[in-house]
């Protein structure tokens, strides 16, 4: 609140969004539910059930849905992202895909009762040996009826150790493992390889797009960037002059409001003379140029301000070795 103020909380943009969010959920389950409502409790001489509070706590694993957002923001983790981003647009996908296999199961278990099923009832009522006649049963027993037919499918469909019964059906159907192969080939081969293209293919186009979007979304953030620097310029240029002398500079950290301008990129008070000394081309003022450069490139971590600050000294060691 200090460095950024109260606006951070507006819900006006993603950031903000979730910045409200997790306000609410730490005010809600944890000041709230675990605090205030007890000792109001305790004063008035309520008897709370703090079973049934703890129930509202387990709303903070809400805030475990940032890491999504880590995930997204942090290079080190973007094929875990990629992951998660393709399993969401991969629902639908999947959703149909589900759906398709279920119309093609049916229609193979109806295909498989008039085809299979009821030459083996005939198979059994025509049969005398009672060996055969008990292999006949156990494998009805498995495909007599659509729903068996259709569970028995899908144990096909996953190859779950389905040629046992396989061999057993061809005991008696020597024709028919052309009708399970067949229904491999189309609900396995066929329809498993078109879902993978396709959901590679939206991958891709995802890629494509987020490659997009953060081009934008970088371009606009450098022009939000550019635009407060020039802001901050424009505050601190009292006399309208286009450059800022020492005290002008000196002043922008004494306000306060500047103060927090200047905390937001980094800079502390006791920054101030070497942050002039390095922005100050050596002429004793900084032009707007200058200023706009120098604080660009030292955007970031203090890695940033190093490099800026050796190439400084080491620009300033050589014109002094070179001379005028």
């Amino acid at each position: 609140l200090c460095a950024y103020g109260w606006r951070i909380y507006l819900p006006t943009s993603s950031e903000g969004r979730s910045n409200l969010l997790d306000a609410l959920l730490v005010i809600f389950t944890g000041v709230l539910i675990t605090w205030i409502i007890p000792l109001i409790a305790f004063v008035i001489g309520i008897d709370v059930n703090r079973g049934a509070l703890r129930i509202f706590s387990v709303l903070r694993a809400v805030r475990l849905a940032r890491m999504i957002r880590v995930f997204r923001e942090v290079p080190m983790f973007r094929e875990a992202w990629l992951l998660i981003r393709g399993l969401g647009d991969s629902s639908y996908t999947l959703l149909w895909t589900c759906i398709v296999i279920l119309f093609v199961t049916y229609a193979f278990a109806i295909l498989g009762i008039a085809i299979i099923v009821d030459p083996m009832q005939s198979i059994h009522a025509d049969l005398t040996n009672l060996s055969d006649k008990q292999r006949i049963e156990a494998t009805l027993d498995i495909l007599d009826g659509l729903d068996k037919f259709m569970f028995t499918l899908v144990q096909v469909l996953t190859q779950d150790s389905f040629h046992p019964f396989i061999r057993e059906i061809v005991h008696f159907l020597p024709w028919s493992w052309t009708f399970f192969y067949a229904y491999i080939a189309i609900a396995c081969f066929v329809l498993m390889n078109l879902v993978t293209a396709i959901i590679v293919e939206n991958a891709m186009e995802q890629s494509n797009l987020d490659h997009v979007l953060l081009d934008a979304e970088n371009s606009a953030k450098e022009k939000r960037e550019m635009k407060n620097l020039n802001n901050l310029f424009n505050a601190m240029d009292q006399d309208a002059s286009g450059t800022l002398s020492w005290d002008e500079f000196q002043l922008s950290f004494a306000d306060a409001d500047m103060r927090k301008r200047w905390r937001v990129l980094d800079f502390q008070p006791e920054d101030c003379k070497e942050l002039f000394n390095l922005l100050d081309g050596g002429d004793g003022e900084i032009e707007t140029a200058e200023f706009f450069e120098g604080l660009s490139r030292m955007k970031g971590g203090a890695q940033a301000k190093d490099v800026f600050r050796l190439q400084k000294t080491l620009n300033k060691f050589i014109d002094s070795a070179i001379g005028p």
